[in-house]
C-alpha cells in the first residue's frame, strides 16, 4: 500500500489483487470507500407501491426512456495503447462509467452521437485542455441487478438497458436533471475532489483535477467545453444496478405522487447555451 500523500509525485507501488494482465480498473488494493449512488439512505418502495389506487388514478405513461450504461476501451487499430474510459478507470483504479439516459426509438443511435462528439475525451492540463485517445468508440454495457422491479412498475430491464415510460407530464429534460440530482455522490468529477478523491488521487501520484472529464461540442465555428457530469462510480454487477433500479422506482413513484416540486420549466442546456472556454 502506497504512502504517497503529494498529488503529482510518483507513488509507490501498491499490492496487486489481480494478475499482471488482467482487464479489471481495480487491480491493486485500495483503501478508498467508493460512494454508492443514492448514498446510505437509499430503501426500496412498499411491494405495493404500483398497484395502489391512489398510484394508479395518477400515473398517466407517457414516452419510453432508456436508461443506460455504457464504457469505451482500447482504440480498434491501437489496441497496445492506453484509451478511452476503460484508460481513465484502470489509471484511477475505478469502476468508471457513463450513466444516462435516451427517449431515442434506437438507442443505439445516442451511441453515435457519444462518438461523433467524444464524449469525455478532454482533461484540463495547466498549458489548457488536452484530448486524450480512445473516446470514439462507445457501447452499451449491462445492468446486472440482483432483484426484480415491483409488481405494476413502470421500470423493466429490456436486455442491455432499463426501460422506463415516463409520466406523461414528465419531460426528458427534467427526468435526466431529476436522475443526476440522485446519482450526483458518486459522480466521478465531483467525486475526486472531495477530500476522499483528494487522498485518493495523492496515493496514486495524480493531481485530482486533471483527472476530470470535460466535452469540447461545436456549434459551427463556436466551440464549447463543458464538465462531463454524466460519468459516475458504478459497479454493474449486483448492488450498484440494484440501487439504480430503487432510484428509477422512487423516481416515478415520487413525481406521480406530487412529492418532487415542479421546477421551472426552462433549464439552460450550458454545453449550448453558457460561454465556456474553447477547447484545444
Amino acid at each position: 500500500m502506497t504512502t504517497n500523500t503529494i498529488p503529482g509525485t510518483p507513488p509507490l507501488p501498491l499490492r496487486r489483487i489481480r494478475p499482471i494482465g488482467s482487464a479489471a480498473a481495480v487491480t491493486c488494493y485500495i483503501k478508498t470507500q467508493w460512494p454508492r449512488i443514492g448514498g446510505s439512505g437509499i430503501r426500496p418502495l412498499p411491494d405495493t407501491a404500483f398497484t395502489d389506487p391512489a398510484f394508479l388514478e395518477r400515473y398517466r405513461p407517457g414516452i419510453w426512456t432508456y436508461p443506460y450504461l455504457a464504457c469505451c476501451g482500447a482504440e480498434f487499430d491501437r489496441p497496445d495503447r492506453a484509451s478511452g474510459l476503460k484508460s481513465v478507470a484502470d489509471r484511477l483504479h475505478m469502476p468508471i462509467y457513463k450513466l444516462s439516459a435516451t427517449e431515442l426509438a434506437d438507442p443505439r443511435r445516442r451511441l453515435e452521437a457519444l462518438n461523433r462528439m467524444c464524449y469525455a475525451s478532454h482533461v484540463l492540463k495547466p498549458g489548457g485542455y488536452a484530448r486524450e485517445p480512445g473516446f470514439q468508440d462507445w457501447t452499451f454495457q449491462q445492468f446486472l441487478p440482483r432483484h426484480e422491479p415491483l409488481p405494476g412498475s413502470p421500470v423493466s430491464l429490456d436486455g442491455h438497458l432499463f426501460a422506463l415510460r415516463r409520466p406523461h407530464d414528465l419531460s426528458k429534460r427534467v427526468f435526466e436533471k431529476l436522475l443526476h440530482h440522485r446519482l450526483r455522490n458518486a459522480s466521478l468529477n465531483s467525486f475526486l475532489v472531495t477530500p476522499t478523491g483528494r487522498k485518493h488521487c495523492a496515493m496514486l501520484g495524480l493531481v485530482p483535477e486533471e483527472q476530470q472529464r470535460w466535452t469540447a461540442y461545436r456549434f459551427g465555428r463556436t466551440p464549447r467545453i463543458d464538465k462531463a457530469e454524466e460519468l459516475y462510480v458504478f459497479r454493474p454487477d449486483g448492488e450498484d444496478s440494484d440501487r439504480l433500479l430503487i432510484i428509477l422506482e422512487r423516481l416515478v413513484h415520487d413525481w406521480v405522487m406530487g412529492r418532487i416540486p415542479r421546477l421551472p420549466g426552462k433549464w439552460r442546456d450550458r454545453s449550448q447555451y453558457s460561454r465556456r472556454s474553447s477547447a484545444a
